[in-house]
């Protein structure tokens, strides 16, 4: 992995594809917690995750798992900085894990081979994830953090809904959903599951993946801009849905997705393939994870190379943390 960085100027967000965020300045005095990005890669022959400071440096291999087919761990790290949350296939379906952040504490918290996505809540104690229904659609969940307890099934089976995120202060939820038969869409509703309402248009194909530390905005990806939906880009939103902003803009025909934002809210991490040599707008290349400014100015190329994952797009997918 060539871990050389490239500054690749000032850019401006666009909406992507699947998933969109909460993004939001917080004070000053929240700069001391940024903390290291949790990513997958596939550098070894396997996929394991690994987690580097936030410039790229000091790459650690947290998990050492037997080889599954399936990519998308999706890591997300605890409000503490001291666990990661994530996504492992070991051969019967997905299911939900913790470890600490040193690779100790390996545990399974879900059994049932359908959950994948695993969120924290603010206090730590409780985990929003998407759990497969038996019609096959996601299904937006909440279960206490050890995976014991009873689980709360918060959206309807009848639509598929994933990547639920709680805003700051725990009361509220964003995720992205196909209900009332749109491609994609960003959704709010209280913790709860009530209140559900959507804040982006059908034209926007959105989905919300981050949400600032302040509670204002949403960071997300969405395809609208792209030539047949080929593409994707960030993008930034106020909570309400409204002053949407384009961030990182790059050719049409390749991908920028998963976007976390920095714990002091000053910055985003993402995924991108925009500088791979696959140039098939049908697939998807070799991915990079970059940082911007959370204005859209200064993007960088912090880790090249981290993984590849042609056909779905869903591997890599870093999450910026809280030092602990």
């Amino acid at each position: 992995m060539n871990n050389s960085k490239k500054t690749r100027g000032s850019v401006t967000a666009t909406p992507a594809t699947v998933f969109v965020l909460l993004c939001a300045l917080a004070s000053p005095a929240a700069a001391a917690s940024n903390g290291r990005i949790a990513f997958t890669s596939d550098r070894t022959g396997s996929w394991q995750i690994y987690t580097m400071n936030p410039d790229g440096s000091d790459q650690l291999q947290v998990t050492n798992l037997a080889p599954t087919d399936d990519d998308g761990f999706f890591p997300s790290t605890s409000p503490d900085g001291k666990r990661i949350a994530f996504t492992y296939n070991a051969g019967e379906g997905p299911d939900l894990y913790v470890v600490n952040v040193d690779g100790g504490g390996l545990h399974a918290i879900t059994n049932d081979h359908l959950s994948l996505i695993p969120r924290w809540s603010p206090d730590g104690k409780s985990i929003v994830f998407t759990a497969a229904s038996q019609l096959g659609t996601g299904v937006i969940t909440r279960m206490a953090a050890d995976g014991n307890g009873r689980r709360r099934t918060l959206t309807t089976d009848l639509w598929d809904s994933v990547g639920g995120v709680y805003t700051p202060d725990g009361k509220q939820i964003v995720f992205g959903s196909q209900m009332g038969g749109l491609v994609a869409a960003v959704w709010i509703m209280n913790a709860d599951g009530s209140n559900q309402r959507r804040l982006t248009n059908a034209a926007l194909r959105a989905q919300p993946w981050s949400i600032s530390p302040d509670g204002k905005q949403i960071l997300g990806y969405t395809h609208q801009d792209s030539p047949a939906a080929l593409g994707n880009s960030i993008f930034v939103m106020n909570l309400d849905g409204s002053a949407r902003k384009r961030l990182a803009p790059m050719s049409k025909f390749h991908h920028d997705l998963y976007p976390s934002f920095s714990p002091d809210g000053t910055a985003i991490s993402f995924v991108s393939d925009r500088f791979s040599t696959d140039i098939d707008p049908f697939t998807y290349g070799t991915w990079d994870i970059l940082t911007v400014n959370a204005d859209g100015s200064g993007v960088t190329d912090v880790a090249s190379q981290v993984g590849s994952c042609p056909h779905d797009g869903n591997c890599v997918t870093p999450f910026w943390g809280t030092a602990p």
